[in-house]
Order: structure tokens, then sequence, then C-alpha cells
């Protein structure tokens, strides 16, 4: 894998995909995608704490394509998993806009030891307005990486597995 974006280029980018979006399209995203790191709302150094955390929790953004007739269009999964045990959030999401959104809802939480259920429960779909998203920045299909701005605000990289 190649080097992935310094917070130049990412923010460079950003500035592109707001223009003239960022050309990213349903199949670039399809794939499980391992958390890399996360940089504040407005700062440029990546947040090593939360990055940690996360790298350590296997943190993963997994999209899975649903039926074409489907919409929303993906499944989503955002999973992290601590030795045996597994927390994972299901759910829905489709892509935007030009630049594009990635808009997503989570419908389940399953937290399993290995592969034993523990625990599940249905979650509700938040209102419209306050659906999250990410807007996706940029995407790398060669170095095999992902980066997005979430609706709070951070800005995130993923690597492809």
């Amino acid at each position: 894998m190649k080097d992935l974006p310094d917070i130049k280029k990412i923010k460079l980018l950003e500035k592109n995909s707001q223009k003239n979006g960022s050309g990213i399209v349903y199949k670039d995203l399809l794939g499980i995608w391992k958390f890399k790191y996360v940089w504040g709302k407005d700062s440029d150094g990546i947040k090593n704490i939360p990055s940690s955390i996360l790298q350590v929790l296997s943190a993963r953004l997994e999209l899975k394509e649903k039926s074409k007739e489907d919409e929303p269009n993906f499944e989503i999964k955002n999973s992290i998993n601590l030795g045996l045990l597994n927390i994972i959030f299901i759910g829905s999401a489709e892509l935007k806009g030009l630049r594009p959104l990635l808009i997503f809802y989570f419908e389940e939480l399953k937290v399993s030891i290995s592969n034993f259920p523990i625990f599940k429960k249905e979650l509700k779909k938040p209102e419209d307005k306050k659906m999250p998203f990410f807007s996706l920045v940029g995407i790398s299909t060669n170095d095999k990486w992902l980066c997005a701005r979430g609706r709070g605000g951070g800005l995130a990289i993923w690597v492809k597995s």
C-alpha cells in the first residue's frame, strides 16, 4: 500500500469535492474499510488517542450491495472488536448528491462473544434532518484509501482490507 494522503492533500481534495464533486461512485465504496486515523473538526493534527483506540478495537466500516430495487442501496455495518467481544451496528445507506454524501442509519445493534450472540436491539431510524452522514472527500482505488468528513465535523480515513 502506498502512503496515505496528509491533511494538506485531504483538505485540497475536500475543497475540490465541495466545488466539483469527489467522483466517488457506488461500486468504489463496496467492501470492508479498516479505520486508520481521525482528525478533529478544526485541527490539522491526527487525534492520536481516539485513532489509537479505534485501531486497537479494529474499527471497520463495511458496505455491501443490496438489490438494485432497494432504496437505500447499501447495507452498512460499523463494528469494533475487543478480543472475542464484537459490537456491530447494522443498517442502510445511500449516496446522495454530487459530492456525494453517504447518508446512513442503523436499524440494529448486535453484541456477540466470538460468534455467539449475547445481545440484540432494534434501533429507531432518526428523523431525516438528524440522519448521520459522511461527506465523501476522496478515494484512491489504487492505494485503497477512503477519506470522509462526518456529520460532527471530524475527518476520517479508512484503508480497504
